[in-house]
């Protein structure tokens, strides 16, 4: 099976994998016991989100250990919103469905209106159209650092500067759970509140997160119990899978740029390879800032669904967009905010690709991307 899906969660680093097991061996205490075994874990743990903070150009005590994106980006909304009732909700239209079905319940709960933000056709919100959106009554602004099914980059430092006027108490959170491994990311930079990362999108195990929150602003917790975390999420920390975290965040950042160039280079080429047998292939937001390791692929005519299927026995791991929404026969939120037509956005699927995703693999994958388009095609029109 050659894997094409990382944007889905990305293969356990070797790093993460042996930082995992030594913190297992040697720091597996509670680490808010105060004997020498949860203190060995401690110190680990602490470690961890120090090596965290310095690669993401935060502070350690800014970060909070959640159990992955889903999380961080729930607590982040819902406590943007706490005590705070009435008013609006900016949320980009592309947004990932842990932003938009968190944004939809705590407007519910607390009387606000959602303002939806539009995009373009390659998904890029403009700063222009989102002065317009905020005003003083606005809450809570949510905008994406990078789209994990088209790949798009979004301007967040200048869309953060259009919602930011004298008046306004806006709170903008970034679900940046798509960047960090594949780029440097700045957090600071970024001119946010907080920021949600998922540490299996770049080579953590499943079930480590953080939530960055600038310093100056206490978020409330969503998880209450024993007010661990300085009661800002509470439950036992893992150390070991902090440590993970740190590991496969830090292996990932090291060869980041040369790794950025070559992954263009090699779905460049994918593309070129697939447009020469296939003409009416689209790929979907080129044109924007974008990943370098994904891209959406789509050809009116034929279904998403049986064509995914098709590749998958055929020996390539591929999927329509984002994993949790997989289930799903019509096109995604997504391709629907583009507004390109239907029988396009029903063919699409996504390729994404990590550090291991050889050149030989994608030619193997644009030949039988074609092969089985075409053979789609011709069963549809007999």
């Amino acid at each position: 099976m050659i894997y094409l899906d990382w944007n889905a969660t990305a293969p356990l680093e070797p790093a993460a994998r042996a930082a995992w097991l030594a913190a297992q061996d040697e720091a597996w205490g509670n680490p808010g016991s105060a004997h020498g075994v949860g203190q060995a874990a401690r110190h680990r743990l602490d470690a961890a989100l120090a090596a965290c903070a310095r690669l993401l150009g935060a502070a350690a005590h800014e970060l909070i250990v959640t159990s992955g994106g889903s999380e961080a980006n729930a607590t982040a909304i819902h406590a943007a919103l706490a005590g705070r009732p009435g008013g609006n909700v900016v949320v980009g239209a592309v947004e990932h469905s842990s932003i938009l079905r968190n944004v939809e319940a705590a407007a519910r709960r607390t009387g606000a209106a959602v303002r939806p933000l539009g995009v373009d056709r390659d998904g890029r919100y403009a700063p222009a159209a989102l002065a317009a959106l905020v005003d003083a009554d606005t809450r809570l602004l949510c905008v994406q650092y990078a789209n994990n099914e088209l790949g798009t980059l979004q301007d967040v430092p200048a869309l953060a500067a259009a919602a930011r006027a004298p008046g306004r108490d806006v709170r903008i959170h970034c679900d940046a759970c798509q960047g960090p491994g594949k780029r440097a990311i700045d957090l600071r930079a970024l001119g946010v509140d907080s920021a949600a990362i998922a540490g299996h999108k770049f080579g953590a195990p499943k079930g480590i997160g953080l939530l960055w929150t600038a310093s100056g602003w206490r978020a409330a917790p969503l998880i209450l119990g024993g007010r661990q975390q300085q009661d800002r999420r509470s439950g036992t920390e893992d150390a070991a899978l902090a440590c993970a975290l740190a590991a496969a965040l830090a292996a990932r950042l090291a060869r980041a740029g040369d790794e950025d160039m070559r992954q263009r280079r090699a779905l460049d080429a994918c593309f070129a390879r697939i447009a020469a047998a296939l003409p009416g292939t689209c790929w979907l937001a080129r044109g924007a800032q974008r990943l370098a390791n994904t891209m959406c692929l789509a050809h009116g005519g034929v279904a998403a669904d049986v064509l995914m299927t098709r590749l998958d026995l055929a020996g390539f791991a591929v999927s329509k967009g984002s994993a949790c929404m997989a289930k799903r026969s019509d096109p995604s939120h997504v391709l629907d905010a583009l507004g390109i037509d239907v029988s396009t956005a029903r063919s699409a699927i996504r390729v994404s690709i990590g550090p291991t995703t050889d050149d030989g693999a994608l030619r193997s994958f644009a030949d039988v991307y074609a092969r089985e388009v075409r053979a789609m095609l011709a069963r549809a029109a007999d």
